[in-house]
Parts: C-alpha cells; structure tokens; sequence
C-alpha cells in the first residue's frame, strides 16, 4: 500500500481526533464528579476524601430535593410533549412545501443563533405587566389588568420550547422529506383518505424523527439552568440550580455531584425505556421504508 493511499483512509479518522479529545474531557469530567459524590463533607473541615453513600442518603431523604427532581421531571415533560405537538406540523410543513421551506428553515433555525440570555430577557420584555402578551390580553378584554406571567412555570416552559424546538422540528423534518412520495400516492390511489394516509403511512414512518426530538428535548429539559434562574424568579426550582447552589454556595460538593449523578442517571433510565418502548415502531418503519 502506498503512501497516498495510507494517508487517504486514515485522514477521516484523523478528523474525530477533536470529537474524540472532547469526550475524553467530558468522561474525565464525569469521572470526578462520580469519585467526588462518595466523599464526606461537613461544614467546618469541607469536603473530605473518604468513600460513603452519604451524599446520597442526605439527598433521597430530604423532601425538597426529592421534589425538585420530581419537579425537573414533570418540566421536562411538559416541555417535550408541547414540543411535539408544535413541531411536527412544523416539520410536516417543511417537508410539503417547497416553496415556504427555505423560510421556514431560517425561522426555526434562528433562535440558535442568539444567546439564550438575550432569549430569556427577551421573554421577560414579552412577558412583563407591560410587555405584548399582556397589552394583548387586556385590549382583548380576557382580564382587567395585567395577568403575572413572568417568574412562573408558563414562563419557563415557554422560554424552553423557545430554546428546544427546532430540536424537535428539524430531526422529524430530516425523516419525513425521506418519504418516499409514491407511498402516498398509492395510498390516496386505494381510496384512502388524507387523514388515513397520514395515520397508517406518513405517522408510523415519522416516527423515528419522533423519537429523536423527544430524546434531544427532553434531555435538555432536564439539564434546564437559564430559563428557571431568569424567568423562575426563584419560584420554579429545578434540579441544575439546587446543585449550582451547593456546588458554588454551600461548597458543599459531594452532595452537589450526587445530586448530578443521580440527575444524570435518572435522565439516562427515562431515555432508556422510551428508546426500548419505541424502538418497535421505529424498526417497522424501517422496513416499511426499504420496502
């Protein structure tokens, strides 16, 4: 084998070398917090090298924290579902219309290019006694004064989906314009109706863009910090700012990495099942598709 041709298969590995340092960090970074989380800890000499399931006990045994990760939870959720049922018709249009497309695409594709602080102070200006939403539900007549938006959990879910959508929109698009058209066409040349075609042919094939969204949204739904410390106002507590807290607060670190253990292994478990309890859907649309 000569040089060039060495040089040919090896240079696209060489490309992962970035990736793959990366997730070395990360991996390492993991690795502390794991080894950090048995450690013992009290307030007058710190944290102190040692292994215990203390951390652990202090976190499942103290209601507050135990609500918060319920709290994430439920957040998370909401925040996936909504995204959902907003994103596929989103996604569905992408893939029917090719003449809106391309604006479609800038329009979802560009809160991704803005800080997601700036996005946060925006809602508050949207969401404000003042702002738009407000101006429009009392010249509307839905209430006689300004409604409180901001520093709730509407608000937060809101500045989410602002942040996760297109997370949702663009995978499920990428599945749906792999369709092939003549499927449909079959379809409405048997007889079937429009809604017909989508339930038996358009859905079931969609459905591992489905699945890849709702993996993505809800992953970042768990890991929330700027949408509950902005627009939360401290009345929405989630996971991310119970461990900034010990972490950079209290210094109370061991508790802060099994807090941070325990959210990452909980998020990995929920994703697990709902990969394993789609999975079947996915690989029959899979078929379905080469057939």
């Amino acid at each position: 084998m000569d040089r060039g041709t060495l040089v040919g298969r090896v240079a696209p590995y060489g490309m992962l070398a970035p990736a793959l340092a990366f997730m070395v960090f990360i991996v390492c970074a993991a690795g502390f917090l794991v080894r950090y989380s048995f450690d013992a800890w009290s307030p007058d000499a710190g944290m102190v090298s040692g292994w215990t399931i203390s951390s652990y006990l202090k976190f499942f045994e103290t209601r507050y924290y135990f609500r918060a990760l319920v709290s994430t939870v439920r957040l998370a959720a909401i925040v996936t579902v909504l995204a959902v049922v907003m994103g596929y018709p989103v996604a569905y249009l992408i893939s029917v219309s090719s003449r809106y497309r391309n604006l479609i695409m800038v329009l979802v594709i560009v809160p991704l290019m803005t800080d997601i602080i700036v996005r946060a102070y925006g809602w508050i200006v949207l969401l404000s006694a003042g702002g738009l939403v407000n101006s429009v539900i009392v010249a509307a007549g839905l209430s006689e004064k300004p409604v409180k938006l901001i520093y709730t959990e509407w608000a937060v879910i809101a500045e989410l989906l602002h942040e996760c959508l297109a997370f949702m929109v663009l995978p499920i698009a990428g599945v749906l314009q792999k369709i092939n058209p003549s499927l449909r066409e079959a379809s409405a040349t048997l007889g079937a109706s429009q809604w017909r075609t989508f339930r038996s042919i358009t859905l079931p094939l969609s459905l591992p863009g489905v699945l890849a969204g709702t993996l993505l949204v809800f992953a970042l739904g768990m890991s929330t910090f700027v949408g509950p410390l902005i627009l939360g106002g401290g009345n929405v507590t989630v996971m991310s700012l119970i461990i900034r807290d010990q972490m950079g607060v209290v210094l109370d670190w061991p508790l802060g990495s099994a807090m941070s253990v325990v959210l990452v292994a909980l998020t990995l478990v929920l994703l697990f099942l709902y990969g394993r309890l789609m999975h079947p859907h996915g690989r029959l649309a899979t078929r379905s598709d080469h057939a």
